[in-house]
């Protein structure tokens, strides 16, 4: 007997992390509205994930993970160059020195 689990999540942590990307990338913060509105597709997404995952030919959940994992290095590493960090100030010239 196969069982098929109906609350698998392998979406919305794909669509989170793109939330968090356009947000570091514009500074724009979405709307309450538009987070419920995201919430429910990426819901009813993930309930369908086992039936479109059974159709494909390759691991599906491990092309979406990696995807996600992507996302989340590419906004750590736009959030870190975003940061301005003090550096302190030297004189590269010192009367011909």
């Amino acid at each position: 007997m196969t069982t098929v689990s109906t609350n698998f999540e392998a979406i919305s942590p794909l669509v989170t992390a793109g939330e968090a990307l356009i947000s570091t990338l514009s500074g724009y913060t979405f709307s309450e509205n538009a987070v419920k509105v995201s919430s429910g597709v990426t819901s009813l997404l993930d309930g369908l994930f086992p039936t479109l995952a059974s159709k494909v030919g390759f691991d599906m959940e491990r092309v979406l993970i990696g995807a996600t994992e992507v996302l989340t290095g590419l906004n750590t590493a736009l959030s870190a160059a975003k940061t301005r960090q003090s550096v302190p100030q030297t004189i590269a010239i010192t009367n011909g020195a």
